[in-house]
Parts: C-alpha cells; sequence; structure tokens
C-alpha cells in the first residue's frame, strides 16, 4: 500500500508574487475589518447579559413612614430593611450561638435570597472564597445621609456572569447573598438600599 504525500506548498516566490499582484488596499481592509471586529466584540460585551453593573450605594438614614404593602425587620443591631411583601418571603430565626434573630429575605419568583445578620462566620465565604474566585471585585464605603462613613459594601462577579455582594455596617449587623443571576441579584439590592435606622434609636450621625 502506498501512502500519499502531502500537496506541496507553493514555493515562496509564487506567494510573493501573489502579495505584489494583490492590490495595495487588500492588506489595510483586512487590517482594519479585523479592528472593527475586535472593538465590536468589546462593546457588545458591556451590553451582554453578563455586563458588570454597579449595584446602587447604600446612603443610611432614619427609617421613613414604612409605605403600603412593605414589610419591615430590624435586625440585632439596629439597623432595619424593608422588602416588598408582593416580591419577597422573609423567614426568621432565633439562634443561641450567638443569640440573636437572622433573617432569609427570598424572591417569590425565584431562589436568589439574602441573609440579613451579625458580621460573624456565617458569612466566611463571602469574605474570603467569593473574592478570591472573582473575576471583578469591587468595594466602597457606606454612607449615612450625613456623609460619616458607616461601614463597607464589596460585590464582585463570578466567571459565570453571577454576582455576590456582602454589606458590612459599622453598627455590627451584615446583609449578604451569594451567586446570583444579575438581575435577581438587582432584585435583592432593592430591599439591602433600604437600610434605615429608627428615629427613635440612637441613629448615627
Amino acid at each position: 500500500m502506498t501512502s500519499r504525500s502531502p500537496a506541496p506548498s507553493p514555493p515562496p516566490f509564487v506567494r510573493q508574487q501573489f502579495l505584489q499582484a494583490s492590490p495595495k488596499w487588500v492588506i489595510p481592509t483586512i487590517v482594519a475589518a479585523v479592528l472593527i471586529f475586535s472593538v465590536a466584540t468589546y462593546l457588545l460585551s458591556f451590553h451582554s447579559p453578563h455586563a458588570m453593573s454597579v449595584p446602587p450605594a447604600i446612603i443610611v438614614s432614619a427609617c421613613p413612614d414604612l409605605p403600603s404593602g412593605m414589610r419591615r425587620n430590624r435586625s440585632d443591631f439596629g439597623t432595619q430593611f424593608d422588602a416588598s411583601e408582593k416580591a419577597f418571603t422573609v423567614h426568621a430565626g432565633l439562634r443561641d450561638m450567638p443569640p440573636g434573630k437572622l433573617y432569609v429575605v427570598k424572591l417569590k419568583d425565584g431562589d436568589a435570597k439574602r441573609v440579613v445578620w451579625r458580621d460573624d462566620d456565617i458569612f466566611r465565604n463571602l469574605k474570603t472564597a467569593y473574592p478570591f474566585f472573582s473575576k471583578h471585585v469591587e468595594e466602597r464605603n457606606i454612607r449615612t445621609s450625613t456623609e460619616r462613613v458607616f461601614g463597607t459594601d464589596r460585590w464582585g462577579y463570578l466567571q459565570s456572569g453571577e454576582r455576590w455582594r456582602y454589606v458590612r455596617f459599622s453598627s455590627g449587623d451584615a446583609v449578604g447573598y451569594e451567586s446570583t443571576p444579575p438581575k435577581q441579584a438587582s432584585m435583592l439590592d432593592q430591599s439591602t438600599g433600604s437600610a434605615c435606622f429608627s428615629r427613635d434609636a440612637s441613629f448615627p450621625k
């Protein structure tokens, strides 16, 4: 049995003659097309479902009157949060060590949920693992309505495009959710952004 030999490649002088015979505009046109394609791909990435949007900043102030259709929960150290009764279910559980009340706020139309609790090891993954394995992480200060720094707000994106967030208040309270699709994460952010303090409490001025 005889084996086929590979087809011979054109001699160098043939390729050179081809390039010399090509119009001068061919190579610049090809280069320009590649550049345009690269730029378009880069710009479209910002409009993809996994675009890295920034959660709304949290401004802590005195709690307003509770709107109709909203439920308000008070965490152990005084920070309060509102959640739409139509969009969320709120589960509260008492813990022994340390003693206190933990809230799990879950979307009714999805699996996304966030936890409201004190700043301890229950948020361990959000403090260490998620930032390490994320493709993008940002952090900023939380401020009161009088511009006083009142904690930190950190979030990030995984390679999958899902977002996580960990919010730590100077009062000792914390809020967080693990990897969540951006659309559902934005719903959770609405409740997180409602953070406030009772007018009767010692509001952090």
